[in-house]
């Protein structure tokens, strides 16, 4: 098959040359999508059939001789190799060798190749998108996990780099959890949109023959037409979307990382990544690096990059098919490939994660990071304005670290000299006052809605539960829908073959 003149060449003379056929031909990266491929050149052919443009046993020859090809594929029997410019190009000449020009010609009838890759393209970013978007569920339960376990596990929450505020790891771990569930939501909203079927758009301009369009999205389970046939064919904004979806949650896992990694360190010392997700130094006998957790960042500039090339590809595109257009399957196989990859190793480095809970807690209690805190208990125990407040704290914390003080050590005398200093009066400090230097003491007088306050956690410990529960029961819903159409494509296909 592979050695003769290509089934598409008629209006050419000559052959291609060998180095011009390796450049032109994309079978490598069709290879994922010939099964996607197949399933939609037989929702054509059953189509065909119904508007009477195949007859039965036309269709039975082409349906079997693909289903032969289905089988030899999954036993390593068909490879996606052979003078070929494209799968589609595969599986049509190898039909037409089985059943005669006569009968495998008429397989390609009202179709082109630019509706055909679209239409692959689309089905296999469909599944794609579900694996995803599955991992991202599944990442998030092990946060809610993790947040549950260590609600009052306190932790130092920083701003440019320096100690900010207090608040917990179980506050921090909800924080990613809305991520991901935004992160969720994006690629259900993308979805809507990569689950409309182009097919029948033709070249560029449709077909002369009745096709119903309609029916082979009903046969393939989308939800819908990419209705205009221009647009059809030379679109590829759903891959686009997929690919911003992706590098925007690969931003957010990259942060992640970058945290746990310092918190790996020893200056810090907050967690300790498990001897599995990890490595060690071919020089250094004492190092155990999170390896694991730095290739993440590495591969989010990765998928960024792919972001980057798909974007720089389609931006000078005159309307219409051009081939160019083939070029979008690398990018795009390399960022469904690294985000899932990246996903399932964060899953399993947070599961298998040690969190130092006795280290954050002295690390907390030295920390300064109450001083918002405390000058709000001087507003309410001291009468003072909050900008007064505010001076008078920051002129205490200032004269306790030249003094040498830690936290512990500051005292009533001290924020009454500090008062009269700023303020040029004396104020009477109550002893409460101090109490707001006290981790759990605050913790708890933090009232704002979405705080680190135990009282709100717990209230988004229990909406997040619920808000995944919502997406599972969504994503079981695609992933259903999918299967369904793909078990009624197979249940036709063998009644007509056996018919």
């Amino acid at each position: 098959m592979g050695d003769e003149k290509g089934i598409y060449r008629a209006r050419l003379s000559k052959e291609l040359r060998e180095e011009v056929w390796k450049f032109v031909s994309s079978l490598r990266e069709d290879e994922r999508m010939i099964e996607d491929d197949i399933d939609g050149t037989e929702a054509h052919e059953i189509m065909l059939h119904e508007q009477g443009i195949l007859s039965l046993q036309e269709l039975k020859a082409i349906l079997s001789s693909l289903e032969r090809a289905r089988e030899d594929y999954r036993k390593g029997r068909l490879k996606a190799e052979g003078k070929f410019e494209d799968v589609h190009e595969l599986l049509e000449a190898r039909v037409i060798a089985e059943v005669g020009m006569e009968t495998g010609g008429k397989l390609h009838t009202g179709r082109s190749r630019n509706d055909q890759v679209a239409l692959d393209l689309r089905l296999r970013l469909r599944k794609e998108l579900n694996l995803v978007s599955a991992s991202i569920l599944e990442l998030a339960e092990v946060l809610l996990r993790k947040a549950e376990k260590h609600q009052k596990t306190p932790l130092i929450l920083l701003t440019h780099t320096q100690h900010a505020q207090l608040g917990t790891l179980g506050h921090y771990l909800l924080a990613q959890v809305d991520l991901l569930l935004r992160d969720f939501d994006r690629m259900e909203d993308c979805y809507r949109r990569v689950n409309l079927c182009p097919l029948g758009g033709g070249a560029v301009g449709g077909s002369t023959f009745p096709l119903n369009r309609r029916r082979i999205a009903s046969l393939l389970g989308f939800e819908g037409l990419v209705e205009n046939s221009l647009d059809a064919v030379s679109s590829r904004d759903a891959v686009l979307e997929a690919a911003a979806c992706m590098s925007l949650l690969m931003t957010h896992l990259s942060r992640m990382a970058e945290d746990l990694i310092l918190w790996s360190t020893q200056e810090f010392g907050y967690v300790e990544l498990s001897d599995e997700y990890s490595s060690t130094s071919s020089a250094m006998p004492q190092k155990k690096n999170p390896c694991t957790l730095e290739l993440i960042r590495g591969k989010a500039g990765e998928v960024h990059g792919s972001l980057h090339s798909l974007l720089t590809l389609l931006k000078g595109l005159p309307s219409g098919y051009n081939r160019d257009l083939q070029q979008v399957k690398p990018p795009l196989w390399r960022c469904l490939d690294e985000t899932r990859s990246c996903l399932e190793i964060m899953k399993g480095a947070l599961e298998t994660m040690k969190v130092k809970e006795e280290k954050m807690v002295s690390s907390s209690s030295l920390s300064w990071a109450l001083a918002w805190d405390l000058a709000e208990g001087l507003v309410r125990e001291a009468g003072l304005s909050f900008r007064q407040a505010h001076a008078v704290v920051g002129e205490a914390v200032r004269e306790a670290l030249s003094s040498g003080l830690t936290v512990k050590e500051l005292s009533e005398e001290l924020l009454e000299r500090a008062a009269e200093k700023v303020l040029g009066r004396k104020v009477k400090m109550d002893r409460r006052v101090l109490r707001y230097l006290d981790p759990s003491f605050s913790l708890k007088r933090r009232r704002t809605l979405g705080s680190p306050s135990p009282r709100e956690v717990r209230r988004m410990l229990r909406a997040r539960k619920r808000e995944l529960k919502r997406r599972k029961a969504m994503m079981d819903r695609r992933r259903k829908r999918v299967e369904e159409a793909e078990k009624n494509l197979e249940k036709k296909v063998k009644t007509y073959i056996s018919s």
